[in-house]
């Protein structure tokens, strides 16, 4: 009696009879029959009904039920081998549109989880490569405010000093000094004693040489109190004004040669010595 998988169920009562023909036969339903809680149900059913008719009294069924039986078996019309076979090919060829469908509509899913996790990981890349960008252009930004900061503060300064310088040249009590120095060139001192403050410039120093630079220097009365006016830039010769500020009746102002970055003290008698009140 073999078969199709799905008539397995159909054997639940065959089985509960132990009416199946071969061990192959009852393998393979009660490997069924360990997935199927439907046929345990009939199985059980089956069993059980059969056990009540074993022991249920014999009787004799009535002559005349033979005869009927048999006539109502002759007027029955019979299912064909044909038509067996070409129900069992309908049962095989409807389930089977179901799992194709199924494994495309698994396919599609895979490959659309497949497409939306390349999707993420490029545009968590995209964002972190924008984030990147993000804090070095923030980096750039702080450091060129920063650096307008300095610009800002250094064009005050300038016009603060200018304005001083200015304040000097324009004073009523304005002087002008020029003195031609002892190694060429000249420098000229405009200075306000109302003020206490002088202006320097320079014009035809010449060119250093390495290991030196020109130092500016207020040198008190007799030569008590010497104060460093810092360093005098010069570019072809030529400075820019320098606004000295401080300056004590008798003061004089002084230039020497020092080492690179200036001293404390002179280390030379000053080559230019202009009074600076």
């Amino acid at each position: 009696m073999a078969l199709l998988r799905n008539d397995q169920h159909r054997l639940t009562g065959v089985y509960a009879l132990d009416a199946l023909d071969t061990a192959r036969e009852v393998a393979r339903f009660e490997r069924h029959l360990n997935r199927c809680d439907s046929c345990i149900s009939e199985v059980r059913g089956f069993r059980e009904t059969a056990t009540r008719l074993a022991m249920a009294v014999a009787q004799e069924p009535p002559p005349a039920m033979r005869a009927a039986v048999m006539a109502e078996v002759a007027q029955t019309r019979q299912v064909s081998a044909a038509d067996k076979r070409a129900r069992r090919a309908r049962r095989l060829r409807r389930p089977t549109l179901l799992p194709r469908l199924a494994i495309a509509g698994a396919a599609l899913g895979l490959a659309a989880a497949l497409i939306l996790a390349i999707v993420l990981v490029n545009t968590n890349n995209q964002l972190n490569q924008t984030q990147q960008q993000l804090s070095q252009a923030q980096g750039q930004l702080g450091q060129t405010q920063q650096e307008l900061s300095q610009a800002k503060r250094q064009l005050i300064l300038t016009q603060t000093q200018l304005a001083a310088v200015n304040a000097v040249r324009t004073a009523a009590d304005a002087t002008l000094v020029t003195q031609v120095t002892k190694i060429g060139g000249r420098v000229t001192i405009v200075r306000s004693v109302a003020k206490r403050q002088l202006v320097v410039t320079a014009s035809g120093l010449p060119a250093l040489r390495a290991g030196k630079v020109y130092q500016l220097w207020l040198i008190g009365t007799h030569g008590h109190r010497i104060r460093s006016e810092g360093l005098l830039a010069v570019h072809n010769g030529r400075s820019g004004p320098v606004l000295i500020s401080g300056v004590l009746k008798g003061d004089i102002f002084g230039v020497t040669l020092e080492p690179p970055g200036g001293t404390i003290q002179p280390t030379v008698p000053p080559f230019v010595a202009i009074p600076a009140t």
